[in-house]
């Protein structure tokens, strides 16, 4: 068989693909030449729009870097696609800076904001420099092939620089041919955006510049960092390898330190508040998310997740846009400009080596996902329309697995994408929680109102019974009071059944999923063991049946507690197998009394299943932190004596409950990492249905092992 081989051919027009066609915005264009400049050890770059909106209107770019030889401008400058600065300059000489262009088709970008573009450039000691002039619509078709296309370079300058060295690029015939304002103020803060606000570059400099006359359509354009020192919120943190600090107990957990500013300026009164911690505290992930085969589920970020990122810091600041407050942080008449600087300035932006990485923070943008949030939980998340942030890289760490994409308009999203992201979301999630007190306090106090904290209509009931009868209003109004409790509860009743029962099923998908991966897992085996397979088909249709009864819908039926909390366990019994828990319940053991209950049964067993599953998560996540020497058990058991009435306990050895109990039971409250924050919410409204509570003793004051000094939780039942 004969074979032939075939050159590869590149057309002329590849380069309006890579340059006009492929970069997305204006911005992005000049974006790449500042790019350039820093790479080329540049103190200073300054951006001249001039004459804008004549025939002779153009935007020039000089900086003070090193320059470029007649040579670098053949083999490298002309050469697209090469790699020279990612071998011979990707570290520079003077500052050691790490290359930020890579690709080699950056300066085809100017081809979007300009037909022509006059280059100057000059090294020290070189005593004439080069220049070259493209005018992209004649290069292109000069040529078929990309092979056909040439470009004159000249010996010398025709202005020079004012360290007689470095490069200018004069971009001519702008494609935007009438210039307003409202572009120009646009285009100059996001080129003010290159550069990290809240940690500023050392030694580089981008200078904005324009006509005369057109100078005061941007000269009151601030950088807003006094704006941001303000906030009503601030929250700093930085995660990276505990191994690469010798100062701190070698750890599989990744370091994470944080401090966190609540700032209302005595508005209603309301105090600075201050809060940090050291690298003691390891970050809270999402276990579904993180977990894997060798690890299990993780709770907490570990020193391999950083793999291919490095060490990340970064800094958010939240506001709240009532004018009140921003008057009384800001000054009287103030609010409408720091409103105009939050819409234009808001989202969180990514920079590695403190130079921006597009398009993330963009007013389009919304990498996180935070609007999302916010509209799934209405008032437990801060929105991305009143959050300004910044998240930082180094890009000697994370340069060979956070690639940024041709066009400059992110990351490839690849596994160390998504996991970054992930991590940055979990940074945020627990600031969310740290503010949460803080949160509602602003909120009260603007509403003129004090926090509620009770949830429940029954004793708001009462209260408003007891003042109607000192205001003899009781017989007037008792028929309304009356309706709106009985409206209330068939309300509540549908509520329960249609919310608890979402609960459920996705704790059961999650555990039906995990012993058919299991299953699958044995199949795949060479020797695959009958007996082993067996026995986690029959624990599958096991669970499935013990599940059925959380999703039929039944009215009032009086059951054993003992057959309650046997069923609950039963649905859990893989669980407490898979992380390895000791289950203690003496109600089983009939070592305590047993006691009936009346009730709708499957949301009684649904309650009693949140509750365990949150145990299994909290005591998963101690044994984590602590290791195999960590107890991991949970016990149930009764008390008929030391409560208003009949009472099942609780408890487990995890970490304990970290928020108010009276914030526990309050809807979307949660110190789970991706948690919903409304089990304890649904369980405490079927308490209510019943005519029973939900308490959180401290463990010490019950008759329970002394191990378990975790979370305690107690049901009590009406006599």
């Amino acid at each position: 068989m004969k074979i032939e081989k075939y050159q590869i051919k590149a057309t002329s027009n590849i380069l309006n693909l890579l340059g006009d066609e492929l970069i997305g915005s204006d911005i992005l264009a000049i974006f790449e030449l500042v790019k350039n400049s820093y790479d080329a050890d540049a103190d200073e770059v300054i951006i001249s729009f001039e004459d804008l909106n004549t025939l002779n209107q153009r935007i020039v770019i000089e900086d003070d870097g090193c320059g470029m030889t007649s040579e670098i401008i053949h083999n490298v400058w002309l050469t697209i696609g090469t790699n020279y600065k990612k071998k011979e300059a990707k570290i520079s000489k003077k500052y050691n800076r790490f290359s930020l262009g890579n690709k080699g088709v950056g300066r085809l970008a100017v081809h979007r904001l300009a037909d022509s573009l006059f280059l100057e450039t000059k090294t020290d000691g070189d005593d004439d420099g080069v220049s070259l002039e493209i005018n992209w619509k004649n290069l292109v078709s000069s040529g078929d092939f990309i092979d056909d296309l040439f470009v004159e370079v000249k010996k010398g300058i025709e202005k020079p620089f004012k360290k007689d060295h470095g490069t200018r690029i004069t971009l001519k015939g702008l494609k935007n041919k009438q210039w307003t304002k409202m572009q120009l103020r646009d285009l100059v803060r996001k080129i003010d955006n290159f550069k990290n606000p809240i940690h500023p570059l050392n030694n580089f400099n981008v200078i904005i510049q324009c006509d005369e006359d057109k100078k005061h359509w941007i000269e009151d354009i601030k950088t807003g960092i006094d704006i941001l020192s303000d906030s009503l919120y601030c929250f700093r943190f930085s995660l990276s390898p505990s191994l690469d600090d010798p100062s701190i107990v070698q750890s599989p957990f990744a370091k994470f330190e944080w401090d966190y500013l609540f700032r209302p300026h005595s508005f209603c009164n309301l105090s600075d508040v201050s809060k940090g911690n050291g690298p003691d505290i390891c970050l809270p992930i999402n276990p579904k998310i993180f977990g894997d085969e060798k690890n299990r589920e993780k709770y907490h970020l570990r020193n391999d997740d950083l793999n291919g990122i490095g060490k990340i810091t970064g800094q958010f600041y939240v506001f709240n846009q009532s004018k009140k407050l921003l008057d009384k942080i800001y000054g009287v008449g103030r609010s409408g400009a720091i409103k105009e600087y939050i819409k234009e300035n808001c989202g969180v932006k990514v920079y590695r080596d403190n130079i921006r990485v597009y398009n993330y923070g963009e007013p389009s943008d919304d990498w996180l996902g935070l609007e999302l949030a916010k509209v799934q939980r209405i008032g437990d998340h801060f929105s991305k329309k009143v959050t300004i942030g910044a998240v930082c890289l180094n890009l000697s760490e994370s340069e060979e697995s956070l690639i940024e994409k041709t066009n400059r308009e992110g990351f490839l999203e690849n596994d160390t994408y998504w996991r970054y992201r992930e991590i940055i979301r979990a940074v945020f999630s627990f600031f969310e929680r740290t503010a949460d007190a803080d949160k509602q306090d602003i909120e009260a106090a603007l509403a003129d109102t004090t926090i509620n904290k009770r949830v429940g209509l029954a004793d708001t009931i009462k209260d408003l019974e007891k003042k109607l009868e000192e205001k003899k209003l009781k017989e007037e109004f008792n028929p309304l009071i009356r309706k709106v409790e009985r409206d209330y509860n068939e309300m509540r009743d549908v509520m329960l059944n249609s919310g608890m029962t979402g609960l459920n099923l996705a704790l059961m998908f999650h555990e039906i999923e995990r012993e058919m991966k299991y299953i699958s897992s044995d199949l795949d085996s060479q020797s695959i063991d009958v007996i082993s397979l067996k026995s986690r088909i029959n624990n599958l249709n096991l669970l499935l049946e013990n599940f059925a009864p959380i999703l039929k819908q039944k009215t009032k039926n009086t059951l054993l507690a003992s057959a309650l909390v046997n069923r609950a366990v039963q649905i859990s019994k893989n669980r407490f197998c898979y992380h390895k828990i000791i289950f203690s319940s003496p109600l089983l053991s009939k070592e305590s009394p047993d006691f009936k209950i009346t009730g709708p049964g499957n949301l009684l067993l649904s309650s009693l299943s949140n509750i365990i599953d949150n145990a299994i998560y909290w005591v998963s996540a101690q044994h984590e932190l602590v290791g195999d020497n960590h107890k991991s058990a949970i016990y149930i058991g009764t008390d008929l004596s030391s409560f208003d009435g009949p009472a099942i306990i609780i408890a487990d050895t995890g970490k304990g409950f970290q928020l108010d109990p009276d914030l526990m039971i309050q809807p979307f409250k949660t110190t789970k990492e991706g948690g919903m924050g409304l089990g304890l919410y649904f369980v405490n409204l079927v308490m209510e249905s019943i005519g029973g509570k939900i308490i959180f003793p401290d463990n010490k004051e019950l008759d329970i092992p002394q191990v378990y000094d975790g979370a305690c939780i107690v049901l009590v039942f009406p006599k």
